[in-house]
């Protein structure tokens, strides 16, 4: 009788265990899909009250930026106008304790010496040094925002190497200072079949800045157009179309590294700009409308963003 009361406690104390331990992974589970659902966040022109209204009901952070062209003066190399900064850095942050994200956009010539200069030559050491100086600045200027530098880490669509990614190790003063990190990964072809030409490509950069940002203990927020790259003289600035926007965004936002996702993926866009300068693609597509531009407008970035949000 004995044996008997003592094999159904254990039984017993074996369900429970069972029960308890499959109850935790279940848990522990849905705290990993937790932790791995990417952020939405939106970069463009838009100021509509409608359009505000929908990222506020739909909880989507606007990411500002510091434009070089504001503060960078190109008849002296290497160099920043620190009154020409802060008033940019203004713009983007009226008050001193604002919070937010932004990136500092800095490019040609000095993001190009950071990529492909070896680090030992002038163009590199004064590159790295302006990127430095900048980012101080900023930073103390805005204290409670998170800032970082678009297109840092580096992404490539043809030399997808360990050279190339190891690159990151020559600016790692520049991560290590970073609030945040802004790589950027955009579409530059569909000649043939965009996800022959795409998927592995938003994969493999996508697993590396996430490699990267977990290195240095970074959250990484990759930009994506909507758009094909300028660079592309046949296809650039066109439209991604729907069914190719979705392959796009559900790649970036479900490939892992060693588990880990993205923290989340930001929609830049600046049709307003191109609108205002004239971009035939741009004005044709709004031609075509028949609408105020900026209804157009909005209805063009919460259609994309509503693609983003089902593709967590």
């Amino acid at each position: 009788m004995l044996k008997f009361l003592i094999n159904i406690i254990f039984i017993g104390l074996t369900l429970t265990s069972c029960k308890y331990t499959g109850q935790k992974k279940v848990q522990d589970k849905q705290q990993k899909n937790i932790r791995n659902t990417p952020k939405i966040l939106i970069c463009s022109g838009n100021s509509g009250n409608d359009f505000k209204n929908f990222l506020k009901d739909n909880h989507i952070e606007s990411v500002k930026f510091i434009n070089d062209a504001q503060f960078l003066d190109p008849n002296k190399p290497f160099t920043f106008n620190e009154k020409l900064l802060r008033e940019e850095v203004h713009r983007s942050f009226p008050n001193k304790n604002d919070t937010g994200m932004a990136y500092i956009d800095i490019e040609a010539p000095y993001l190009e010496y950071l990529i492909n200069e070896p680090p030992t030559s002038e163009n590199f050491k004064k590159s790295l040094q302006l990127f430095l100086d900048v980012l101080a600045f900023v930073k103390n200027e805005r204290p409670q925002a998170q800032i970082g530098y678009y297109y840092i880490p580096f992404t490539n669509y043809w030399d997808r190497s360990d050279k190339f990614y190891e690159k990151h190790k020559s600016i790692r003063d520049i991560i290590i200072k970073s609030d945040v990190l802004f790589p950027s990964i955009y579409i530059f072809y569909n000649n043939l079949n965009f996800n022959l030409e795409n998927v592995s490509y938003l994969e493999d950069n996508t697993k590396e800045v996430i490699k990267i940002a977990k290195l240095y203990n970074k959250k990484v927020f990759p930009l994506i157009m909507s758009r094909y790259h300028p660079s592309n003289k046949s296809l650039g600035n066109e439209r991604i179309d729907e069914s190719n926007f979705r392959t796009y965004v559900n790649t970036i936002m479900k490939t892992r590294y060693n588990g880990f996702s993205i923290d989340g993926l930001i929609l830049w866009n600046f049709d307003d700009y191109s609108y205002r300068t004239n971009e035939p693609k741009i004005t044709r597509e709004f031609a075509k409308s028949r609408m105020n531009f900026n209804t157009f407008y909005d209805n063009y970035i919460t259609e994309l963003l509503t693609i983003m949000i089902k593709e967590k």
